[in-house]
């Protein structure tokens, strides 16, 4: 039919038509343009496929291993970069690494690289110095716990140890990734927690959940770890009979140039263990339970309590300051201890990352 024979009317729903197409093409060619626009430059990341970590959980003068939980059945390639190259991990784990060296890591999973961080190889001695950070009563997973572990990321401590109660109420499977790796997250990446155990930890299942998702060396918070010429002894609740054939057994052994015993209650005087300690030369103890930050010496043994990680106050049986202590506090924090061939600093960092005390003891 030829345009002649529309009448006026015809040809003007003719022309409207056309243009009707014309515009849905036009308007066809804009949204591919838009959608294609978003996927290439637009379009944020795919989202984190991991569930938790990946941390270091172990690390030594030449071998370090991780451990991770990943949505779905999706392999891990984990690679270390250091002054001499490329290094892979088989299983997790690093081995053939220089000691005392700073190694940045990434786990790439589909071939992107989905996280990173670094660790440092245990030095063979102390011509540079270790540094450390202890925290105590600290898994609730409130502000106050996501505040202490991000200053402790801040400082790239070598390594952490707890002095229990890592996990309120209970030590639980279910809350472990809310009070443990969420809060922790940032300083897990490249300093391996190795944790005593308290009374929470152990209401569930003897303390064995909290063991195996942080891959402890020993049961109930009960071991010894050495972090080149550092030496943790860690007892777990207390300083009883037990506890002390341990701490004599790992103190006996030959090695490190620091030693530092790590249990939940504070020992107190008349304690047998502190002779032990005294003999042995260790640094001090390092201890928990009571959410107060103090210093003090007990039988002539330094002792450092920390148990301000993020729990609270609590009741009064578990604030009250302790008589004859040279610093008490109640401020969330941590402490950082820095172990030297000439020093050792012990510097309590509240959550606002502001100085609360400062002490330091000679050398080995």
């Amino acid at each position: 039919m030829t345009d002649q024979a529309l009448t006026p009317r015809e040809r003007r729903m003719r022309r409207g038509l056309v243009a009707l197409a014309m515009l849905c093409a036009v308007l066809a060619l804009v949204v591919a343009a838009v959608l294609v626009y978003w996927r290439l430059y637009l379009l944020g990341p795919s989202g984190d496929p991991f569930t938790r970590g990946p941390f270091v959980y172990r690390l030594s003068t030449t071998e370090a291993a991780f451990s991770w939980r990943v949505d779905g059945d999706r392999p891990v390639q984990l690679e270390a970069a250091g002054p001499d190259g490329t290094v892979t991990a088989t299983g997790g784990r690093f081995t053939g690494l220089t000691p005392g060296t700073r190694y940045v890591w990434t786990a790439s999973v589909g071939g992107v690289g989905r996280e990173s961080g670094s660790f440092r190889t245990a030095p063979l001695d102390l011509s540079e110095p270790v540094r450390f950070g202890v925290i105590g009563d600290y898994g609730s997973g409130n502000d106050h716990e996501w505040a202490v572990g991000r200053t402790l990321a801040a400082e790239h401590p070598d390594f952490l140890t707890t002095v229990g109660d890592n996990s309120y109420l209970v030590g639980a499977p279910q809350v472990l990734d809310r009070n443990i790796f969420e809060p922790l997250h940032d300083v897990m990446l490249g300093a391996p927690l190795w944790a005593t155990e308290g009374e929470h930890d152990l209401i569930y299942s003897g303390g064995a959940a909290v063991t195996a998702a942080l891959h402890l060396p020993g049961p109930r918070g009960r071991y010894t770890v050495r972090y080149g010429p550092v030496q943790l002894v860690l007892l777990g609740l207390e300083a009883g009979a037990a506890e002390i054939d341990f701490a004599r057994r790992a103190l006996a052994e030959p090695g490190p140039l620091v030693r530092f015993v790590v249990v939940h209650r504070p020992v107190q005087p008349g304690n047998p263990i502190l002779q032990l300690l005294r003999r042995t030369g260790v640094a001090a103890i390092l201890a928990g339970h009571l959410h107060r930050y103090e210093r003090r010496t007990v039988g002539g043994v330094p002792e450092l309590t920390v148990g301000t990680g993020g729990e609270g106050p609590g009741s009064a049986e578990f604030t009250k300051a302790t008589p004859g202590a040279a610093v008490s506090l109640l401020d969330y924090g941590s402490l950082l201890v820095e172990v030297s061939s000439a020093e050792i600093r012990y510097t309590y960092v509240d959550e606002r990352g502001r100085v609360r005390d400062h002490w330091s003891e000679p050398g080995p």
